[in-house]
C-alpha cells in the first residue's frame, strides 16, 4: 500500500504552478463532476485520462470513478488502474463518443454512443465545468 502525503500535494501544486497558467478545476470540483456524471444516465466505460506529469498525450483508459471511489480524503480519488491518485494531477480526461471497454466487465456494451446532452445537463446543475467537444468525446480540461 503506498501513502500519500501533504508533501506529494504540494510537489504536485508547485509543478502545475510552474508549468500551466491556470488551473480549472478543484478537488472539489473533480469530484463534484465525477459525481454528477455518476448520476446522469450516461454509459458507463472506460475514459481516457492524461496526467500533469506526461510529456506527450497517451492513450490510459481509466474506469469512472464510482461511489466507493471517493472514501480516500478529498483531495484523492481511488482507482482500480492507478490505485489513489491526486485530482490535481489531471490534466484533462475525455468521456469517449462511444463505449470503451477493453472487454472489462461491468461496462455498457462497446461502441454504445454515449449522450453528451444528459450528461451536460447532470453536470450544469452542479456547476460549471470547462467543457470541450472533440471529435474523441467529451473532454473536461484541468489545467491551461
Amino acid at each position: 500500500m503506498s501513502v500519500h502525503t501533504r508533501q506529494d500535494l504540494e510537489r504536485l501544486s508547485r509543478f502545475t504552478r510552474q508549468r500551466f497558467s491556470h488551473a480549472l478545476m478543484s478537488d472539489i470540483k473533480w469530484r463534484k463532476l465525477f459525481a454528477a456524471v455518476n448520476d446522469s444516465d450516461w454509459q458507463p466505460s472506460l475514459v481516457v485520462i492524461k496526467f500533469v506529469d506526461a510529456n506527450e498525450p497517451e492513450r490510459r483508459h481509466m474506469r469512472w470513478p464510482g461511489a466507493n471511489s471517493f472514501w480516500s480524503p478529498p483531495q484523492w480519488v481511488d482507482t482500480p488502474e492507478f490505485g489513489p491518485i491526486e485530482l490535481r494531477s489531471i490534466e484533462w480526461l475525455v468521456i469517449p463518443a462511444t463505449v470503451v471497454t477493453c472487454n472489462l466487465a461491468g461496462l455498457a456494451e462497446q461502441g454504445t454512443p454515449q449522450d453528451f446532452t444528459t450528461i451536460r445537463a447532470a453536470l450544469g446543475r452542479v456547476g460549471q465545468f470547462p467543457l470541450e467537444d472533440t471529435p474523441d468525446g467529451l473532454k473536461i480540461t484541468g489545467y491551461q
